[in-house]
């Protein structure tokens, strides 16, 4: 098979990809000569939107390959016409983005994201424990399991889950698990929620206008998702106006711009540049693809 690269380093890297490179396989990348035409598969990562019009530059491909998880960025109805099948590598990269929400919910709870101020000024940095707080965990897969897994290591007890793809006894069969059946009711009753659901036209906005008026005062949401998920000016208002409140992001509405600057600006939010992937481990993990490795 002849494999393109469509991105250069270190959106995509070759040194994890030498299973491929054998005599069944060649690899090109950005600069190498070759013909479309012979381009059995395509490997994207984060900037190269998969639409019809690259589709068409490609006649004979059979694979479109992610580095990753989230196919946003990929017209999936349009590779399925086509018969290409689309390939990611979800679970990769979830035990690195949960150590990374749980980064966020003790630098947020405990303030640890501000300038050393002097001990005089110890008292600005009362903050609460997570033992005692009830978590709502807003899709239940790779990784909100393993946040899940995670959390309740730190003596939380309480978990309200809302997976509309789960069964009640699926949720309630983990321990301290209990089923929402309505997103509405994780916002009434979490004084923390973490959201892992991909982005999609019934998903954005997931936390908005209506919503954001169902949280508590002191509520801590964490996004790892995507930015779409949460209405980031309704978050604005909620965080200026609540300060016992708090947010951790590492996805925003405006990537790959800088997120807005009143978030930026706000003490009571954290943000971090879409580093949850960024581990060793899970890069090696994000570059395997199961169907070509054959």
């Amino acid at each position: 098979m002849l494999i393109a690269l469509l991105e250069n380093e270190p959106e995509i890297k070759q040194g994890y990809l030498t299973y491929l490179d054998n005599k069944k396989n060649k690899i090109v990348k950005i600069g190498d000569k070759y013909d479309n035409d012979e381009v059995d598969v395509i490997i994207v990562r984060s900037n190269i939107e998969v639409n019809s019009s690259l589709l068409d530059t490609y006649k004979n491909l059979q694979y479109v390959c992610r580095v990753g998880v989230g196919l946003e960025k990929i017209d999936r109805d349009e590779c399925s016409k086509r018969g290409i099948q689309i390939c990611n590598t979800p679970g990769a990269n979830a035990d690195s983005v949960a150590d990374l929400v749980i980064t966020g919910i003790l630098n947020v709870s405990r303030k640890i994201q501000d300038e050393f101020d002097g001990i005089e000024n110890r008292f600005f940095y009362m903050g609460r424990e997570l033992n005692g707080r009830t978590v709502g965990i807003i899709g239940f897969g790779n990784i909100g399991k393993k946040v899940y897994e995670r959390l309740k290591g730190f003596g939380v007890t309480q978990f309200l889950i809302f997976d509309p793809f789960l069964k009640k006894q699926d949720v309630e069969s983990f321990e301290y698990c209990s089923y929402a059946g309505d997103k509405k009711d994780i916002f009434k009753n979490c004084d923390m929620i973490s959201f892992h659901i991909p982005l999609l036209d019934s998903t954005r906005n997931f936390l908005g206008k209506k919503e954001f008026k169902l949280l508590q005062k002191d509520t801590l949401l964490i996004n790892t998702s995507r930015g779409g998920i949460i209405n980031e000016n309704k978050l604005i208002e909620f965080l200026s106006e609540n300060p016992e409140s708090g947010a951790f992001l590492d996805v925003w509405e405006e990537e790959p711009n800088d997120p807005k600057i009143e978030l930026l600006e706000l003490e009571n939010c954290m943000i971090t540049p879409h580093i949850g992937a960024m581990t060793k481990e899970a890069e090696e993990k994000m570059h395997y693809f199961k169907e070509l490795d054959i």
